[in-house]
């Protein structure tokens, strides 16, 4: 079903404002934490400080005695910290203001433990650019990208799924340990399972599961204490033109998702379906998001075409789960 005029109204507006909402507090956040003055033997100095990753002290930093300019920083300091706060508490009074319509509205939402995971891992620029979210999540931005909705029961489940999005030549080794550090800050509870090293859970057994490709997945051998887990296919979700998309969480907050390109995402939810040893409630939940996205894209996202220069680019086990399309040569092979 496609989303009504003024559902699409509401996820421009939202858009918009979290936009505003992130650009302000990512200028507080790359500014100092404070700036203060003191007297060390009877002589003022000026001092900033920077709130350190979670668990670790603040750091402290002199920028020299009282002097004409040492005040003129104090001060340009002060003015400009006080104009972008009333920036964000004017944006967020907006937020407030309409999340009660967006939540009428019915726009394409999520979980507010989600909610509040990706808008702190987006605040510290890392979704779409370390990870990709994957699993039922990614549905809600393809709803947003083919401006429809998906059938029920293609709602997320209690948990929520990573890839990193690092191929050779651009990986970062430190990268899971800077998301642990940066998801404390939604939820200082999270801590690695006992159970797997590559997820994490809260106190509330809020999961979140960070998965890898194969070919990156030595240069997190030594990772800790989160580990992603390497799983077969992953690369495929690095492919193509990720979709980004501002939607919003059960309390009507916006938020932003990078998911894969929903067309290998699709046919690697089909390839899924019939991997031999998938538990049968799993393979039966992949088929139907295969199918249902794949219909979504032939019907409203023609930006992502199922063409021959597409083809080209699958390995052969997605090829056969291609949509057949009259007159293809997929559709005369098959035949």
């Amino acid at each position: 079903m496609r989303l009504s005029d003024e559902q699409l109204r509401g996820l421009v507006n939202a858009g918009q404002l979290y936009e505003g909402w992130k650009d302000v507090l990512v200028q507080l956040a790359n500014m100092p934490g404070g700036m203060y003055w003191r007297v060390i033997n009877s002589k003022e100095y000026l001092y900033q400080y920077v709130p350190g990753p979670v668990g670790l002290r603040q750091q402290t930093k002199s920028l020299g005695p009282r002097t004409s300019q040492a005040e003129d920083a104090y001060r340009d300091f002060r003015e400009r910290k006080e104009a972008l706060e009333e920036r964000r508490t004017a944006v967020e009074a907006r937020i407030r203001e309409l999340a009660p319509a967006w939540r009428a509205l019915r726009l394409p939402a999520i979980d507010r433990t989600a909610g509040r995971i990706l808008r702190t891992l987006d605040q510290a620029n890392l979704i779409g650019h370390s990870v990709l979210v994957i699993g039922t999540y990614a549905l809600k931005a393809y709803e947003v990208e083919s401006a429809s909705n998906f059938s029920a029961g293609m709602d997320a489940t209690e948990d929520l799924d990573f890839t990193l999005c690092l191929t050779e030549g651009n990986i970062d080794p430190d990268v899971p340990r800077r998301l642990l550090l940066t998801l404390k800050h939604a939820d200082p509870t999270f801590i690695v399972s006992t159970n797997s090293a590559k997820t994490v859970v809260n106190k509330d057994g809020y999961k979140v599961d960070l998965l890898t490709n194969n070919s990156a997945a030595r240069h997190f051998s030594a990772a800790r204490p989160w580990k992603p887990a390497a799983l077969e296919g992953q690369e495929w979700l690095l492919l193509g033109k990720p979709v980004n998309a501002v939607l919003i969480d059960f309390d009507g907050w916006p938020v932003h998702i990078s998911a894969p390109d929903p067309r290998y995402f699709a046919l690697h939810k089909l390839w899924l379906s019939k991997r031999p040893g998938r538990p049968t409630a799993k393979r039966v939940k992949d088929e139907r998001q295969g199918k249902a996205l794949l219909e979504a894209i032939k019907q409203y996202m023609d930006h992502y075409p199922f063409n021959e220069e597409f083809a080209a680019t699958l390995p052969a086990v997605l090829r056969g789960h291609l949509p057949v399309t009259k007159g293809s040569k997929s559709a005369d092979a098959r035949s």
